[in-house]
């Protein structure tokens, strides 16, 4: 097996030519390069000037008026020199060479600043200010930041309340600011004393926070939208978590959902339910004002040739909408749930809004950042999962010979040692000696097929500036290794920003971002976790050095082979670019522009080369086998080669905005006006193909397949590629509206209004531009006169609102849609398939929202907490129905239907204790709802469907499955029973839950985060537990085969040692006994021809069905801010951390070490453990 660098940091150098490959990446590395090196020569203007007898203090005056630097010097070393001089394009410190040759002082530099000194003590001396912080208790407060206002440098105070802060001594004027979370800041101006002692006082008013929507920057005293905030500093990333991973139980309203632990695999995200059947019911990502769009279309199926198996594998591994983003990169998130909220978005609000704001540059110093984190996860196991040891496995196989249960043929395993031997192959002796090898095999399939990855984190981040020019620049570098040995991820990111204020009236802000994500996972069929969870432990991976293969459908199968022979590669480059002009034309008008374009290209192959047994299965003989002259080898239709399955999706998006704001104080009333126009686009060109003959070890060559083999056989299925090019086109034009008033930060009204244009509606224009509006109040109650001078109630806020959410079904197109087929053998002419029908009078669907919050403190602000409930209804949910089938398809897109979603949201905050070295902190948040489908769609005769999840009936839930009614046991074969009375009815026949029983929702109606702190002296442990609730699911049943005893290469279930046996075990036992003849016949209760086997009933049943409660402890983490006295001659910060992810997971019984997140048969998330380590400088 090949052995894995375990620095995959040093692969960066092998992986160069496929970052070159990336023209996007390219070009973000070359544009953050060409920005940087722009913003550098900013600061170095070339100036002219012409000096005659001007004294020296006037020259540096006029020198520091330039703004790019700020002159220190004492006026008894510079009045009594003048200059004459005269300086043609030349920098500030070129302009201070000419003008000082003559004198006898020297100049530094030192960031933004400018020391004048004499020559013989260029090096400035320093002044120490020392002193100590308490509160209004004399108590010692640790962690105080202390800044020097003017040069923007400091530190904080250590465990004693101490501080020591160090200045030029040449500054005699300057401001010492002292500020800590819950207390008053406080500036004192700085007097001549070198000792500065301060009391600061606790804070009685609120923080006076705003909220970021992507439009307005408002206050939320004046806010009546419902929305949740979460600081990037309290999401703890580790680098082996994806950014909807971190928010999982952070923000109420907020529902993550794992689907897999493999590494790339995407997240399912919900905002207060689910509000569409047929559309894509993830939020909108928004990110500095920009809609993100994903890297592939939602309804990529349609348009494609590739099977669907095969393409969800590959899609899932692609990235969401915000996958090139940093999380590092990240200063604040904001969740806009309702309809006050999200209305400014229009079409695309129905399911909630989440707005990430990043990083931007701070004035002052260049500051430099790096956080690195070294990870390992511990590989699977068989200890926590119910699977048979070899010897319960050919004891189960033994039982079933006995007592003559239907048993397949196999060539392995204990029912191979009893055919060979039934055969004559074996004798007794040799029949013995095998079983007893067999007992004691125990191949550990999960030691064989995973590893203990290591994986690794680095980011690297500059900012600066002025007070008129701010930068930041960020790069990271990330590989993760999956414990699945062949899967894992290596993604490179770069962002920069610039933002430069002109005339102190322009604002302009740019953005650039890139990132370039390489996914290596598995090929369609071939699951590491599945084959070590299914397969029998009997059976050997090797026989001695080589390979063991044994016979699976005719031909050679080792799982290291197929693996070593098929593979799954996806590759992510974006590029995105936004600029933001601000300009204040009056104190009360702002106009803003925005223009934002991203570009995406997206590449996912998946192969199976000639060696795999999968393209064995296809060829028709093994490899190697035939040569050319043989007829199995002229006869085949694969002769040559193997399958590549490409599918190439590029986007391009851009938006452009135009608002102007109005705001008014006018004593006690404020006013805020906006009112804007944006027009948007999301264009999708895609392509896909599948190419038999494909070579990989030759070159990557796709040899030609014959058109007819040599016996005349035309080979129609392989000999042709199938191609399918694809494109869309969504359009938006839009205006939009808001106003609030405000009256004496008491009583605030919010409206707001938009309307969409797109091309994705229908050709009814009295529906195209059809508006969605908002109406919000909020009642700031501890403003009130009769509530001041009391210290229980802090802040108590109502809030209500009311308004349409709108949501367009970019999949579902209103234009006919359909593929171009191969020519018809009989006719000649070209044919063409109808996919979906036009349907031109397809409108969106229109959301009817409601939220009452009320928004508290308590005690000083000790104890906050936000409630939530709301209620939604979509109207004109876009349905499916069948049709006649002359209209050339089965089924068509109408808007027939309503939802509903109904809900409450709590979180809490507190500070149980805090003291001089301790303090304990707790956040929660509590989420409910219930949704449920209010008219009546199309019914189903399909017990799979209802089974499954995807029967949508009115009255229930979205996602609502149903199953079988199990009665018992029979008491004379351990067969299972069912009630079945109402299966042969009329109702029945239109409507299988007739004779079905309802379990519950596959998708969760509760969950709970719980995030504590606790900080004692420069120790901090920060802990997040997330808990899940409401629904259910069906357990894996420990029966494979519904007419036989599971197949010899398979292993089995523990739950099968407490199988039936004999009459009376039903009484203790739900489990019944292996398939023999009379317990496992189709039972034909329908009234026809169509039957069903017991063991499937079984499997589906009730009694299978388990809750998928579960308590996960999603991080645990340890870190120290290392003293100052150790590291202030090389940094001004040092903290290092541990982190356990995914360390302890509480759930259900009946899973038995399964993840209940991904119980139907899915890798589970692994344990990860980091080592963390973040530098300032």
């Amino acid at each position: 097996m090949k052995k894995e660098s375990i620095f995959p940091l040093f692969r960066g150098w092998k992986l160069r030519e496929k970052v070159k490959s990336c023209t996007c990446f390219r070009y973000a590395f070359a544009l953050c390069l060409i920005c940087m090196t722009s913003l550098v020569f900013a600061q170095e203007k070339k100036l002219s000037y012409k000096w005659e007898e001007k004294s020296l203090s006037d020259v540096l005056n006029t020198l520091e008026k330039v703004g790019v630097y700020k002159f220190v010097f004492n006026y008894d070393d510079v009045k009594l020199y003048k200059v004459t001089a005269e300086v043609k394009e030349k920098s500030i410190p070129e302009i201070l060479d000419v003008v000082l040759q003559d004198i006898p002082l020297a100049y530094k530099v030192s960031g933004e600043y400018v020391l004048i000194r004499k020559k013989d003590d260029v090096s400035p001396r320093w002044r120490w200010i020392t002193g100590k912080v308490v509160d209004e208790n004399n108590t010692p407060l640790p962690g105080v930041t202390v800044m020097i206002k003017e040069l923007k440098i400091g530190g904080t105070t250590s465990v004693d309340g101490t501080y020591r802060v160090g200045l030029p001594e040449e500054m005699k004027q300057f401001t010492i600011v002292f500020s800590f979370v819950g207390m008053e800041t406080k500036e004192i101006v700085y007097k001549g004393k070198e000792v500065v002692n301060v009391v600061l006082k606790e804070s009685t008013e609120v923080v006076d926070e705003v909220v970021v929507t992507g439009y307005q920057v408002l206050r939320e005293k004046g806010m009546a939208g419902a929305y949740s905030k979460i600081k990037g500093e309290d999401l703890n990333f580790t680098g082996t978590e994806t950014l909807e991973q971190l928010l999982q139980g952070m923000l109420p309203g907020v529902m993550v959902m794992n689907q897999s632990g493999l590494t790339g695999m995407r997240q399912k995200v919900r905002v207060r339910g689910t509000s569409t059947i047929m559309g894509n019911a993830d939020p909108v990502w928004v990110v500095d004002g920009i809609i993100q769009e994903d890297n592939v279309p939602f309804e990529m199926n349609q348009f494609t040739t590739i099977d669907q198996e095969n393409l969800d594998m590959m899609k899932d591994f692609i990235g969401g909408a915000i996958s090139w983003l940093n999380p590092n990169d990240i200063e604040d998130i904001t969740v806009l749930k309702d309809a006050s909220a999200t209305a400014i978005y229009g079409v695309k609000a129905a399911n909630g809004v989440i707005v990430i704001t990043t990083k931007k540059g701070e004035s002052g110093r260049l500051t430099l950042n790096y956080s690195g984190n070294f990870s390992t996860s511990v590989r699977m196991n068989y200890k926590k999962l119910e699977l048979m040891n070899s010897k319960q496995r050919v004891d189960l196989s033994r039982e079933a010979y006995l007592r003559g249960a239907r048993i397949p043929t196999e060539t392995v395993g204990y029912g191979g040692l009893v055919l060979a031997y039934e055969r004559g192959e074996i004798n007794g002796e040799q029949f013995n000696s095998a079983a007893k090898k067999l007992e004691t095999m125990n191949t550990d399939w999960f030691d064989i097929l995973y590893r203990t990855p290591f994986s690794q984190n680095h980011n690297i981040s500059f900012s600066g500036g002025n007070e008129n020019s701010t930068y930041r620049a960020s790069f990271g570098f990330s590989d993760q290794q999956n414990t699945a040995r062949g899967n894992g991820q290596t993604s490179y990111s770069a962002n920069l920003n610039v933002t430069s204020t002109f005339w102190k009236q322009l604002t302009i802000s740019t953005s650039l971002s890139g990132g370039y994500t390489e996914t290596t996972a598995f090929a369609e069929g071939v699951d590491p976790f599945g084959y070590a969870f299914r397969t029998s432990r009997v059976i050997p991976c090797y026989d001695g050095e080589e390979l063991f293969y044994y016979k699976d459908g005719g031909y050679n199968y080792n799982i290291l082979n197929e693996l070593a022979n098929s593979g799954n590669e996806n590759t992510t480059s974006n590029l995105n670019i936004d600029v933001n002009a601000r300009w204040i034309i009056t104190e009360n008008l702002t106009l803003s522009l925005l223009l934002g374009g991203a570009t995406s290209t997206s590449s996912a192959r998946m192969w199976f080369t000639e060696r795999s047994r999968y393209i064995a299965g296809l060829r028709g003989y093994e490899f190697g086998e035939y040569s050319v002259l043989d007829k199995p080898f002229q006869d085949s239709k694969l002769p040559f080669g193997g399958k590549l399955v490409e599918v190439n999706n590029r986007n391009f998006n851009y938006t452009m905005r135009g608002q102007v704001e109005y705001v008014k104080l006018s004593g006690a009333h404020t006013f805020n006006v906006m009112a804007g126009v944006e027009v948007r686009s999301n264009q999708y060109d895609g392509s896909s193909q599948t190419n038999w003959g494909y070579q990989p070890d030759r070159g990557m060559s796709v040899v030609d397949v014959p058109i007819e083999t040599p016996s005349g056989i035309i080979n129609d299925a392989y000999a042709r590629t199938k191609p399918a090019i694809t494109n869309e086109l969504s359009n938006y034009f839009s205006y939009f509206v808001s106003g609030g008033y405000m009256y004496d930060n008491r009583y605030s009204i919010n409206l707001s209004m938009r309307g969409d244009m797109s091309n994705r509606f229908g050709q009814d224009t009295k529906h195209r531009f059809q508006p969605v509006w908002s109406l919000g109040l909020r009642w700031n109650v501890t403003d009130e006169h009769w509530l001041q001078g009391q210290d229980i109630l802090s802040n108590l806020a109502i809030t209500a609102s009311l308004g349409y959410q709108g949501n367009v079904a970019e999949g579902v197109s209103p234009d006919l849609i359909a593929r171009m087929e191969p020519i018809q053998k009989t006719t000649g002419e070209y044919q063409m398939k109808i996919v979906k029908r036009p349907t031109p009078d397809l409108k969106w669907e229109k959301t009817l929202s409601s939220n009452i919050g009320v928004d508290l403190s308590f005690f000083k602000n000790r104890i906050n907490g936000v409630f939530n409930y709301y209620y939604k209804k979509t109207t004109d949910l876009i349905t499916q129905r069948e049709v006649p089938l002359e209209n050339g398809v089965r089924s068509m897109y109408i808007n027939s239907g309503d939802l509903t979603n109904k809900g409450w949201e709590l979180s809490l905050s507190v500070v149980p204790v805090r003291t001089k070295n301790f303090m304990w902190s707790i956040g929660t948040s509590f989420s409910h709802n219930n949704n449920k489908i209010k008219s009546q769609l199309e019914t189903t005769q399909s017990w799979e469907e209802a089974t499954a999840g995807t029967y949508q009936k009115e009255g229930y839930p979205v996602g609502s499955f149903w199953a079988f009614h199990f009665t018992g046991l029979n008491p004379e074969n351990g067969g299972p029973m069912f009630d079945l009375s109402n299966a042969n009815t009329n109702a029945a026949k239109d409507d299988v839950t007739e004779y079905m029983v309802y379990m519950g929702t596959i998708e969760p109606r509760t969950t709970l985060g719980l995030n504590m702190m606790f900080r004692w002296k420069r120790f901090s442990l920060p802990l997040t537990i997330y808990l899940s609730r409401g629904n259910k699911t069906f357990l894996t049943t420990p029966y494979t085969k519904s007419y036989e005893m599971p197949s010899e290469f398979n292993n089995a279930s523990t739950e099968l040692l407490k199988r039936w046996r004999q009459p009376g075990d039903e009484k203790h036992t739900k489990i019944p006994s292996i398939p023999v003849r009379e317990n496992c016949e189709d039972v034909y209760p329908f009234g026809n021809d169509n039957g069903i086997a017991p063991y499937k009933m079984w499997e589906l049943s009730d009694i299978r069905v388990v809750n998928t409660w579960f308590i996960r402890f999603n991080n645990f983490s340890f870190s120290y801010d290392l003293p100052e006295r150790w590291i202030s001659s090389f940094a001004q910060s040092v903290i290092i951390s541990f982190s356990a992810t995914n360390p302890l997971q509480i759930k259900s019984k009946d899973f038995k070490g399964r993840d209940p997140e991904v119980a139907l048969g899915k890798q589970p998330r692994p344990q990860n453990f980091s080592f963390g380590i973040n530098v300032s400088f």
